[in-house]
């Protein structure tokens, strides 16, 4: 007699065999498999419920300190090596600029070199013969320049003291400074040099040199001048004295010594005179 197991398995496979029969009746074909899903059924619905509200994780001080160590070292950026800062005006521990390069806060120098120097003027002689009143004008660089002048003398005759003769007398000359320094001037002159007389004009070249010097730190200065012209004239005109210099202000006196000889052109006799007095001037430098 067969057991009860024996039964148990041949009833579940017959109801195996008899479920499946049916289902593949019914469809006339066997049952196939479920397509691959697409790229719209693989996505998921939107949800349209409320989204959670985000909180906040706490992070402790040891979760600070490990991130930290994690994370890529990062090396700090080299800051630029300044240079030293260079000012347009000098320092407090700058020493003083002096001599030639003085600078225009700390006083320009009377004599010293310098890009340009204007320097005119008006002078008064007294002559024992009369008078006189001159102008000049001269412009000076580092060591060149040029210097011009006219002075005109109203002068008596000894024979005759009613009769007056004028005589006037221009120059235009070149300068070129030998020794240029805060001290002084040293130049030397040469040009042409006309001299006027009722009747005749006399002109030809002159030489001549000049020197100004400081005296000490006082503002007073020696100046000395002298030109000569040797023909067609023979003209010899000096002059020395002192200039104080009150800024920009120049206030000049001395004496001054003018010979002039015709040699005959005149009249066929050589007629010489010497002109001696004192001086008095006033100028202005630029």
């Amino acid at each position: 007699m067969p057991s009860t197991k024996s039964l148990l398995g041949s009833a579940l496979a017959a109801s195996l065999l008899w479920g499946s029969a049916p289902a593949e009746a019914r469809f006339g074909r066997r049952a196939l498999p479920p397509p691959p899903p697409t790229e719209d059924t693989a996505r998921p619905p939107p949800s349209t419920a409320p989204s959670a509200p985000f909180v906040a994780q706490e992070t402790t001080e040891d979760d600070d300190l490990e991130r930290k160590r994690d994370a890529p070292r990062r090396r700090r950026p080299r800051r630029a090596r300044r240079g030293p800062t260079v000012t347009a005006g000098a320092s407090a521990t700058s020493k003083p600029e002096t001599g030639l390069h003085a600078s225009s806060r700390m006083g320009r120098s009377r004599y010293g070199p310098v890009p340009l120097l204007v320097r005119v003027g008006v002078q008064g002689d007294l002559p024992r013969q009369g008078g006189g009143l001159g102008l000049f004008m001269a412009m000076e660089g580092r060591r060149l320049g040029v210097d011009a002048r006219i002075s005109g003398l109203t002068l008596r005759e000894d024979a005759d003291p009613e009769r007056l003769d004028r005589l006037t007398v221009l120059s235009a000359r070149a300068t070129a400074a030998l020794w240029a320094s805060r001290y002084g001037r040293l130049r030397v002159e040469a040009g042409l040099a006309s001299a006027h007389l009722p009747g005749i004009i006399f002109v030809g070249p002159s030489f001549g040199a000049s020197l100004e010097a400081c005296i000490g730190r006082s503002p007073m200065d020696i100046e000395a001048r002298m030109t000569v012209t040797p023909f067609p004239q023979r003209q010899v005109d000096a002059q020395a004295g002192l200039a104080a210099h009150l800024g920009d202000l120049n206030l000049r006196g001395g004496w001054r010594m003018l010979y002039f000889g015709d040699a005959g052109h005149l009249d066929g006799v050589e007629h010489e005179d010497t002109f001696a007095g004192p001086y008095l001037g006033l100028g202005l430098t630029f």
